[in-house]
């Protein structure tokens, strides 16, 4: 692991008068292009939720292009914009909007630090819902990815429509589901994908995931599987984050490894004190 500082910067990408990506970038400043990570959050999440900070410096530090974001939802409520727009945000529909915009960005050198990327070796590491949203994404667009892994998720979202309760995100959502219904086949898009893909699964997660990972174990076994034991759905991590947990430290070395072996970067396991 260098002893470099890891340098960091933020961006932010104008989608519409109402909607906008922030994120931030971390990497090592040697004039080195270095593959790239997308660290996505969970539908509950936040690019400064918990361990994302943390674990962005870490493969940072280990010679990534790291890339935090929020998704165009959280901007939209943290700035105030209307409920409805707020909740059409929320959908997988406009996960992969906000994906294609921070991906094209990247690929058009628009995001800092710029020539320390090589755009051609991009991961998407997706958390909980991202990481249906990664699958979906890179299936759709195998020119701007080149590897894909899913911690703790990749199940399609569930809703039922026919619920008097449903919030206005929660029936945006569901209306989206309902709509893209064979778009969000995520099964199938993980038997066809072109890329390898690694799922990181806690095996104290729900039963529902635990499930479909089962599942896609035997219908794509040509993929990379890991099960972190103990691990529930956040690695037994909580926000305000008070420091990793030996099932995220799992987590991270086994996916430092799969991307060694990816793009041929040192995983070194010291990184867990970065």
């Amino acid at each position: 692991m260098s002893n470099q500082t890891v340098a960091a910067a933020s961006f932010e990408l104008v989608l519409s008068d109402k909607l906008k990506v922030k994120g931030r970038v971390r990497t090592l400043e040697d004039g080195r292009a270095k593959p790239v990570v997308v660290l996505a959050h969970g539908f509950r999440g936040f690019q400064d939720w918990g361990f994302w900070p943390e674990v962005a410096e870490r493969f940072a530090a280990l010679g990534y292009y790291a890339i935090t974001f929020d998704y165009s939802r959280i901007t939209a409520w943290e700035e105030g914009i209307d409920e409805a727009t707020v909740a059409d945000a929320s959908t997988v529909s406009q996960d992969q909007l906000d994906l294609s915009a921070l991906l094209s960005a990247l690929h058009e050198g628009k995001l800092p630090y710029r020539e320390e990327a090589d755009a051609n070796k991009t991961a998407l590491l997706g958390h909980s819902r991202s990481g249906g949203s990664s699958i979906i994404y890179a299936h759709e667009h195998p020119e701007h990815v080149a590897a894909v892994i899913v911690w703790n998720g990749g199940a399609s979202p569930v809703s039922d429509l026919s619920d008097p309760d449903l919030t206005p995100v929660q029936r945006a959502v569901a209306l989206d589901q309902q709509a893209n219904s064979e778009r969000y086949q995520i099964a199938r898009h993980v038997e066809a994908l072109q890329q390898q893909l690694l799922i990181v699964q806690g095996d104290q997660d729900s039963a529902r995931l635990l499930e479909f990972v089962g599942r896609l174990q035997e219908t794509s076994p040509q993929h990379t599987y890991v099960s972190v034991p103990g691990g529930n759905h956040t690695f037994g991590v909580s926000h305000p984050y008070e420091g990793a947990t030996p099932e995220l430290d799992a987590a991270f070395e086994a996916t430092a490894a799969f991307l060694a072996q990816q793009f041929q970067v040192s995983s070194e396991s010291e990184a867990r004190g970065a």
